[in-house]
C-alpha cells in the first residue's frame, strides 16, 4: 500500500550567511496522494447542524434545506447521518443512522421550519454527541455547522466554545461552519473551523448554500489521511520565529500543529519564519518534521511520515546573491496580504478607515509590483482582487466578512 500523503520543503534561498540571517522561509507542503476509486473510501459519521431561527426564514433555510437533501442523497448505505436544528431550542430531526432511507429523510428534512433566537451551542454539542455515539476508527467524523447569527443563547463565550470544538478535534471529530449572510460572527465562525479541525465558508448569498455543502461533502467523500499531526523540533542555533497557516503549540523541543483531514489532491500549505545564529560553511541540520496521521486509503493504518530540513551555508557572494525561489517568494507574498489585510480589519475596527485603506492600497500595490516581476498570473489576480474591494470602499459587515474570508484564504494558501 502507498503511502497516503507526500511531504515536500523548500527555502526561499538555496544559501545563507555563515554570519546568520535574521528571516528566513521553509514552504512545507503535504498533499494527499491519490487513492484510486471512491469505492474504497472511508465511511463517514456526518452531522449536519442548522440555523434555523427566525433570521434563517425564506431563502437561507430553503437553500439550506436543499442543501441538507443533497448531502443524504450523495451518502451510501455504510455512512451515518443525522440532522439537528437550533434556534433557542434544539430538536433532532432524524437521529444517526445509516443513509438508508433517503426519502424518508429528505421528507423530515423538507419539514423544518423557522423558529426563535440562536442556542449555537446546543446545536452544536447535540451534533457532535450523534457522531460522538458512532464514533469508530477509520471513519471520517465531522460535524457541519450552518449559522446566520450570533450565538445568544446557551453558551455565548467564544473562548468556552471554541475550546469545545479543540477538545473533541483531539477526539476525532472535525468541525466544520458556514456563516451565511452579514449578520453571524465571523470570528466565532471561523475560530470553530480552526480549533476544530476543519474547513470555514463565508456564504454571501442563500443561493451559493447548496454549492459550498457540494464542495464540503466532496471534500469528504475523497479523505487520504485523517487527524493529521505535525511536530517540528529544531536544532540549536535555528530560532522559529514564526508558523504561518495553522495553529502550533509548544511541546518539549520544538512545535506540534494539528491539521485536521487531508482529501485527495488537497495541499497543506505551511510557511515557516526562522532565524539562524552564525553557522560554519557547509551544510546544517535546521529541523526534524514527523506527521503522525490515520491512512484511510485501504482500511485504516496509522502511519508517521519524518522529513528532515537542511541548510547550506556560504560566504561566496556569488551563491548567496543567487535568485531566490519564485514559488516560494510567491507564497511568502500572499501570506503578507494576509497580515497586510488582518492589521486593516483591526485599523476598521478602531474607525481609523483612512489607514485601513492605506494599507490595503500598499499590499495590493506590492503585489503587482511582484506580478510584473515575475509574470505571475496568480499574485496579479490576488492584486487584483484587492484593487475590486477598493473600488467604492465603504466599510459594512458585508466587507468585514469578505476581508476576513480572504484572509483566512490567504494565510492558509488556498487557491
Amino acid at each position: 500500500m502507498g503511502t497516503a500523503l507526500k511531504a515536500t520543503t523548500a527555502w526561499n534561498k538555496k544559501f545563507w550567511p555563515t554570519g546568520g540571517e535574521e528571516r528566513a522561509f521553509l514552504l512545507v507542503e503535504l498533499t494527499g496522494e491519490a487513492k484510486g476509486t471512491l469505492n474504497n473510501r472511508a465511511p463517514i459519521n456526518l452531522s449536519l447542524v442548522l440555523d434555523r431561527s427566525g433570521s434563517m426564514e425564506g431563502a437561507p433555510l430553503e437553500y439550506s434545506k436543499k442543501a441538507c437533501q443533497f448531502a443524504a442523497n450523495q451518502l451510501d448505505s455504510h455512512d451515518q447521518l443525522s440532522i439537528v436544528v437550533f434556534d433557542d431550542q434544539v430538536q433532532t430531526i432524524f437521529a444517526h443512522q445509516n443513509a438508508m432511507q433517503k426519502t424518508i429523510m429528505k421528507q423530515k428534512i423538507e419539514a423544518i421550519q423557522s423558529g426563535g433566537s440562536t442556542n449555537l451551542s446546543g446545536g452544536l454539542l447535540q451534533g457532535i454527541q450523534h457522531v460522538k455515539h458512532s464514533l469508530e476508527q477509520g471513519s471520517v467524523n465531522r460535524v457541519i455547522l450552518l449559522s446566520d447569527g450570533h450565538a445568544n443563547e446557551g453558551i455565548t463565550d467564544r473562548s468556552k466554545l471554541l475550546a469545545i470544538a479543540k477538545e473533541f478535534r483531539g477526539m476525532g471529530i472535525g468541525t466544520s461552519t458556514m456563516g451565511v449572510g452579514d449578520g453571524f460572527d465571523e470570528e466565532l465562525m471561523a475560530g470553530l473551523a480552526d480549533h476544530g479541525g476543519g474547513n470555514f465558508y463565508f456564504i454571501a448569498k442563500p443561493e451559493d448554500i447548496p454549492a459550498i455543502f457540494s464542495e464540503e461533502l466532496q471534500g469528504l467523500l475523497s479523505v487520504t489521511a485523517q487527524n493529521v499531526e505535525l511536530t517540528i523540533n529544531h536544532a540549536e542555533g535555528v530560532t522559529i520565529k514564526q508558523v504561518y497557516g495553522y495553529k502550533s503549540e509548544q511541546v518539549e523541543g520544538g512545535l506540534k500543529l494539528s491539521l485536521g483531514d487531508v482529501f485527495e489532491g488537497e495541499t497543506k500549505s505551511i510557511l515557516v519564519e526562522l532565524s539562524f545564529n552564525p553557522h560554519a560553511v557547509g551544510t546544517h541540520h535546521i529541523f526534524d518534521m514527523q506527521w503522525n496521521y490515520a491512512d484511510v486509503t485501504e482500511g485504516v493504518k496509522l502511519c508517521s511520515l519524518k522529513h528532515s530540513a537542511e541548510a547550506n551555508f556560504t560566504n561566496d557572494l556569488e551563491l548567496l546573491g543567487q535568485t531566490a525561489d519564485p514559488h516560494v517568494e510567491k507564497e511568502i507574498k500572499i501570506t503578507e496580504t494576509a497580515i497586510a489585510i488582518e492589521t486593516a480589519i483591526a485599523a476598521f475596527d478602531c474607525g481609523d478607515e483612512e489607514r485601513g485603506i492605506r494599507l490595503l492600497q500598499q499590499q495590493a500595490d506590492t503585489m503587482l509590483c511582484a506580478a510584473i516581476q515575475s509574470e505571475d498570473a496568480e499574485l496579479r489576480e490576488e492584486a487584483q482582487l484587492l484593487y475590486n474591494q477598493l473600488e467604492g470602499f465603504s466599510y459594512s459587515n458585508y466587507t468585514r466578512k469578505t476581508l476576513h474570508e480572504k484572509k483566512i484564504r490567504q494565510m492558509k494558501r488556498k487557491k
